[in-house]
Formats: C-alpha cells, structure tokens, sequence
C-alpha cells in the first residue's frame, strides 16, 4: 500500500530528479525482493534477537508493518538513515547549533553517495538511500579487513611498509580495492556491485565504521540546513565568502556532530573522525583511478574543496581541539594504512592501462 498527499508528491518529483538511467530497475528488484522476502526476513531478525539480544524484535516488528511512502521509498534507508538523522539533529541541539526548522528524511534513488538536500522556507528534506549505504559498506569491508590483517601482524611489522603491503596484497584487501576503485570511476557509483566475502568476526567493527562514514556525511547535510537558515538568500553561503568555504563550514559542524555522535554511540572511528578520513580518501583514490584509466588529470571543482583539503581540515580540526595525542595517531594510522592500499590499487591500475 503506498500512502500519498500532497507533501509526498512534492517529496517524490524531487525524487524522480535523482533518478539516473540504468538504476530505476535494479532499486525496483530490490523493493520486490524485500516484499517477497518479508516473512523470511522478520523470521531472521527475532532468531537474531534470541541469539544475542540485539534489537532484532524491533526490527522484525518494523519489517512486517512497513509500507511504502510513495514510488521511490525504501524500508532498508528508513531503517539506517532516518534513526541517525534524528541523533544528529539532537547532538547539533546539544552542541547549540540547533537547526529552527524541522528536517524530514527521504529515501533517494540516486545511485551516487552523495546525500541530496532541499532546504526551504517551511521544513527541510534530506535525500539519502542505498547509493550512499553502498558505497560507505563496501570500502567498511576494505578498510575493516585491513585493521585487523594488519593488527594480527607481529608487532616488530606492524611499522614496515613493505610487511603490511604484503598482508594486504595477500588477504585480498588490494584486490577488493582495486575493484572498487574501478567501478566507482566508471559509474561514480557502487550501487549494485556484488559481494565481497568478508569473515563474519569483522561484522562489528565493520558497522561501526560505516556508521562513522554515515553519521560525518549526514551531519553534512545537516550543517548545510543550518547555514541556509542563517543565509536564505545566498542559498547559505556567508557574507564575503564562497561555495567552498562554505563546504569547509560544514565539514567543520559535520566533524563536530560526528565526535559527538562517537561518544555518545561508544563509536572510535567516529569519535575519532577516522570515518570521516576514510570516507574522503575512498573517494579520492576513485578520483585518481578515473585519471589513471582517462588520462584526464583531476581538475579541481571551483565550488568543492578538493579531499586533500578535507582530509587535510580533519586533521586540523583535531588539533584544534586538542585531541589526544593517541586519537591523533590513531587517525594518522588509519590514513597511512588507507594510503599503503591505495598506493598499490595505483600501482596495478598503471600496470593494467600500460599492459592494455
């Protein structure tokens, strides 16, 4: 049953502009997969919820009595997004950058992992779904998988470059990357790209992780909410500045709300910003794979910052927070162990375009 008024027509010609061609099939597939599944799928969740008391009762509960909201809703993005967007509106409230008028969550049909926001004079709405869930799971497993093959090193190699490199070559982790970064600079999308086996041990530092990705990349959006509050007629934008700094303002929020989310999520990578960092390096070594397959150099966005500059900002707003000296290593850790990956995809990548 879809339920439809006048609000959700809005919301939903929205969401037809976010829809790309090639991708309304597939998000359709997995609406019907759901429907067909749905018993099978609550059965799981109360099994899981006898097994180790986790909330799968509530979930089980929420599978059966789900009914879309229009054409292009998703039970899966209700159920990861819209219980973190309303954490991180509560933890900007708590911070004192509340934003004045309510946000409403809207699943979004894009396959990119980039949110969309809609901000407005009356209420805003925040667009994300499974392209943005995709993309921040599959580099999780990457990531993930590479802390703990590098954890289970003896300690004398865990500083070697060349003994990490080759764990991470060995375990798989390189490929997976490298698979990765190929697909994501073909299609700017992760959506729909298969499996990757990981050993289900990780499934819980995984999760975390891609929810450190997630709460950083909506606390964004949130930011930008408040910014247009402040600057309706400048789309948000202060005086005497720019688009870009603009973007810095509201990574520096998202960093902010992100920390804050950590601690009281008892989440490491987000209270450290270490998935901020990696969800920025993912996404610039996908940049530097589409250069090495094109040829094309990356050309900087006059609007955007570039992810050296955020990844850059992360560390600086660490400092300026007076992080620990452990939380700021450990961030730095987690960025040489992405950059020892991505060295070796790069390396591949120029061997695969000089050897075709």
């Amino acid at each position: 049953m879809r339920i439809k008024d006048e609000h959700q027509r809005y919301v939903e010609y929205f969401q037809r502009q976010l829809v790309r061609p090639g991708t309304e099939e597939f998000l359709g597939g997995l609406k019907k997969w759901f429907e067909i599944n749905r018993i099978s799928i609550a059965d799981k969740c109360l099994n899981l919820d006898r097994k180790d008391g986790s909330h799968g009762n509530r979930l089980a509960s929420a599978v059966l009595a789900h009914q879309d909201i229009g054409d292009h809703d998703s039970f899966f993005s209700r159920q990861i997004f819209e219980p973190l967007l309303a954490k991180i509106i509560a933890i900007c409230t708590e911070i004192g950058t509340p934003p004045r008028l309510p946000i409403r969550f809207a699943n979004s049909p894009a396959p990119e992992p980039s949110p969309a926001a809609l901000p407005s004079a009356n209420e805003h709405i925040l667009f994300a779904g499974p392209g943005t869930f995709a993309f921040c799971n599959y580099w999780g497993k990457v990531f993930s998988t590479a802390f703990y093959e590098i954890g289970i090193l003896p300690k004398r190699k865990r500083r070697s470059v060349s003994a990490i490199s080759r764990r991470l070559a060995k375990c798989g982790v390189v490929a997976d990357a490298t698979r990765l970064a190929i697909r994501y600079a073909a299609t700017e999308s992760l959506l729909g790209f298969g499996r990757i086996e990981q050993h289900k041990d990780l499934r819980a530092s995984r999760v975390l992780l891609v929810n450190s990705m997630e709460a950083f990349i909506l606390a964004h959006e949130v930011a930008h909410f408040i910014s247009h509050e402040e600057y309706p007629n400048s789309s948000g934008i202060p005086p005497d500045s720019n688009q870009k700094q603009l973007e810095l303002n509201c990574d520096a929020l998202g960093f902010a709300v992100c920390n804050g989310y950590g601690a009281q999520e008892n989440n490491p990578f987000a209270f450290q910003l270490i998935g901020p960092v990696l969800f920025f390096y993912a996404l610039r070594l996908s940049d530097i794979t589409r250069s090495i397959l094109t040829g094309a150099p990356i050309v900087d966005s006059e609007t955007h910052p570039s992810t050296d500059e955020r990844i850059r900002a992360v560390l600086q707003f660490l400092k300026d927070a007076e992080a620990g000296r452990s939380v700021q290593r450990n961030v730095l850790d987690a960025l040489d162990v992405a950059m020892i990956i991505g060295s070796q995809v790069q390396v591949i990548m120029h061997r695969l375009v000089k050897g075709g």
